[in-house]
């Protein structure tokens, strides 16, 4: 009985559209709880049940985000070693144009935010310069899935690869100014660990090898005062790639991470202090938080590729100039790393915290519908299942 259920779970996991859905229900879950409840919502979420916090774990929400959303990178991580042995990042001048512009696709939001924040005089804004930089690679691919068959295979691996570089860079970067204090002997310690852990992994690679280092990894970062998440991704890739262990640690890991992690993470991350957000400060932000994703994802990441093309990178066949605007549009599909980002800047119980949590909701519904109406505008005219 158990095995059969096991069996039903893991095949409804592997769907295209089962993280979109699990994330959409942990999160319609935080709202409707924090609607009808704020106050218990908060208790709920900040309750722990030891006496004091452990590696910077204080609560039920430190739990999610900074211990179970390790499993999510370590899948990424793994995701990435692959691509970079055998899929979209093994060659350079293929992949150059979705990585540059997965960068420049980071700076538009980003910029646009800043901008907004020195013109309206909202500091926050400025401050919170990285919160709506990141691009959900489960939602993005779902709604690309949404877009029919006629969507070439060649925009997926684009998407995708775009979306693994955009996750790890953002989480580098939360990882590099998202802590208070970083302890620089124990930052050191943690480099001096990776690479013990590198000259190791040439001998073992076996599946409980890989998670006592994401475990060593992740105490050594969170010692140091860096996002411990960042342990899954630099476990995922620094020990060699062996396809039998890893395709099946990677599988795992993502139905892990599809099942529990990620609606525990919308669960915890995406309640709102509703009665706080009637003031003009969380409208603005809300606002600005909109347009950054929408433009600033679209538009840095057109900016990104074309410099690669002049650079001699090549587009691969079917990806044409209004798939690649969809494909910017839906780069702004982004709650969990830009959420992720939000709780280590502001109190989750904030109104800053519920501005940005909402913006980036509604930037990510409006990206989802305006992208899937270009790609098939895009498609129209193209054979069926033609890639």
């Amino acid at each position: 009985m158990f095995r059969r259920l096991s069996l039903l779970v893991g095949r409804a996991t592997d769907h295209d559209y089962a993280a979109s859905v699990t994330i959409g229900v942990g999160a319609l879950g935080g709202l409707a709880w924090s609607s009808f409840s704020t106050s218990s919502y908060q208790r709920a979420m900040a309750a722990w049940p030891m006496s004091r916090g452990v590696l910077g774990i204080a609560s039920w929400r430190d739990f999610v985000g900074t211990g179970l959303m390790t499993l999510f990178f370590f899948a990424v991580g793994l995701e990435l070693a692959r691509e970079r042995h055998h899929g979209s990042l093994r060659n350079l001048r293929h992949s150059l144009a979705p990585v540059l512009g997965a960068f420049t696709g980071m700076a538009g939001p980003a910029l646009i935010v800043v901008a907004a924040g020195l013109i309206t005089r909202t500091p926050t804004l400025v401050h919170g310069w990285g919160i709506p930089m990141a691009t959900d690679i489960a939602f993005t691919l779902a709604v690309l899935a949404v877009a029919g068959s006629r969507v070439p295979a060649s925009l997926r691996t684009f998407l995708l690869t775009l979306a693994i570089t955009d996750d790890v860079a953002s989480i580098v970067v939360l990882a590099a100014t998202g802590a208070t204090r970083v302890n620089f002997g124990w930052l050191a310690l943690s480099g001096a660990l990776v690479g013990a852990i590198i000259t190791i992994s040439r001998w073992h690679h076996s599946t409980p090898w890989r998670l006592c280092v994401v475990a060593l990894v992740w105490w050594a970062l969170a010692r140091a005062g860096v996002e411990p998440p960042l342990a899954g991704v630099i476990a995922g890739v620094i020990v060699p790639f062996d396809a039998h262990r890893s395709l099946r640690l990677e599988r795992a890991m993502t139905r892990l991470s599809v099942a529990v992690v990620l609606p525990l993470f919308a669960l915890a991350y995406c309640g709102v202090s509703w009665s706080n957000l009637a003031s003009a400060t969380p409208l603005t932000i809300i606002v600005a938080v909109i347009l950054a994703r929408l433009l600033g994802k679209a538009v840095g990441i057109s900016v990104g590729v074309a410099t690669a093309r002049r650079l001699g990178a090549r587009l691969a066949p079917g990806i044409s100039g209004i798939s690649l605007t969809a494909a910017g549009v839906l780069c702004a599909i982004g709650v969990t790393v830009p959420l992720l980002f939000a709780g280590r800047l502001y109190d989750p119980q904030s109104a800053t915290y519920g501005a940005f949590d909402v913006g980036l909701v509604v930037a990510s519904i409006l990206a989802a519908l305006v992208g899937v109406v270009l790609l098939r505008t895009a498609t129209r005219h193209q054979p069926e299942g033609d890639s």
